[in-house]
């Protein structure tokens, strides 16, 4: 409709100046029609040059973003031909990789020669790795009838750092790391033994390495190249239907946990896979690093995927599960 209304004022103006030329016989008013009647095409061309010569490219103001807080989306435009856009439409789309959905915007810009840029707010209010995808960049023509698609698009990603969950509680550290309760260095932090050498006062007897003492008839025990053998594990579901939840509580009770000094191991499985992913987690920059790999893992329907995963590594104790309940809110059991 829009078009048709652009055209048809055209088509009166034209036919005003025309008339005017004619009935009045003035040269300047017939040189004013004949620059009417050429204009379209002149103006058609030159929006198909730039469509072919513009590149449009998204860009996140940093990797990491906080949920909850507005942030923003920087589009640059670099317009390589002397002709200025008027009318610009952009459709782009914002998409969480939890929580999918086909919701376009849309907004119209104004593009000088040479590069441009314009920011765009958002505000994300989930956690997840937000990718933002331009679907379309469409240059009218001056009279806004003929659109022109760019063909030279790039989007972005960025990370939504999740909200640290309020009212942590956490369980005493003789109830994490006691000896009853230490996780298999082997099978849960994904180490090994870089060494043996002979039992000393004040070792652990969990490091004993029984089958070579009793094969030497002396206490061996197994040396380690780090101090993560004594990490509990956190252990959040990636259960989907309360993944948000989740992951806040997961963030939150890290945080906790370390500036408590108490070092972890976070541990996840994805769906389709029954395997344990296990970083071994000693300071914020590492917990961020877990986020990061949990928001590249697939969401499970299962609310006890992990749960199960780790048992058929481990059997013990001094494991915090965080995992789904009933209102979609997460719930946290200690093992």
């Amino acid at each position: 409709m829009e078009k048709l209304n652009n055209i048809l004022y055209y088509l009166i103006l034209l036919a005003l100046f025309g008339a005017c030329a004619f009935f009045l016989h003035s040269r300047q008013l017939a040189v004013v029609f004949v620059l009417f009647l050429v204009f379209p095409v002149l103006s058609f061309a030159a929006a198909k040059y730039v469509s072919k010569k513009m590149t449009v490219a998204a860009s996140a103001d940093g990797l990491w973003h906080e949920k909850g807080k507005q942030t923003g989306i920087t589009l640059y435009f670099r317009n390589k031909t002397v002709f200025p856009v008027i009318n610009c439409i952009v459709e782009f789309k914002a998409e969480n990789n939890y929580y999918p959905n086909d919701i376009k915007n849309t907004v119209n810009l104004s593009v000088p020669c040479g590069e441009y840029s314009v920011s765009l707010p958002m505000t994300p209010v989930l956690c997840g790795v937000m990718r933002v995808k331009l679907e379309k960049v469409v240059i009218k023509d001056a009279l806004n009838i003929l659109g022109f698609e760019c063909k030279a698009l790039s989007g972005c990603f960025f990370y939504v750092k999740p909200t640290p969950a309020e009212d942590i509680s956490l369980p005493a550290a003789s109830e994490l790391y006691s000896e009853d309760s230490l996780i298999s260095v082997k099978n849960v932090n994904g180490t090994q033994p870089d060494g043996i050498r002979e039992y000393a006062a004040g070792d652990k007897l969990r490091n004993i390495h029984w089958k070579l003492s009793a094969k030497y008839s002396e206490l061996l025990v197994k040396e380690f190249s780090d101090n993560n053998e004594e990490a509990a594990v956190l252990l959040p579901e990636l259960y989907m239907p309360a993944i948000d939840s989740i992951l806040d509580c997961t963030y939150g009770t890290g945080i906790a946990l370390l500036r408590n000094n108490m070092p972890f191991t976070l541990a996840f499985a994805a769906a389709g896979s029954e395997q344990l992913t296990k970083i071994y987690v000693n300071d914020e920059k590492g917990l961020t690093d877990g986020i990061e790999k949990i928001y590249l893992a697939y969401p499970s329907e299962s609310d006890d995927l992990s749960l199960f995963a780790l048992r058929r590594e481990y059997a013990g104790s001094g494991v915090i599960h965080i995992h789904g309940g009933s209102d979609g809110k997460a719930v946290t059991d200690i093992l």
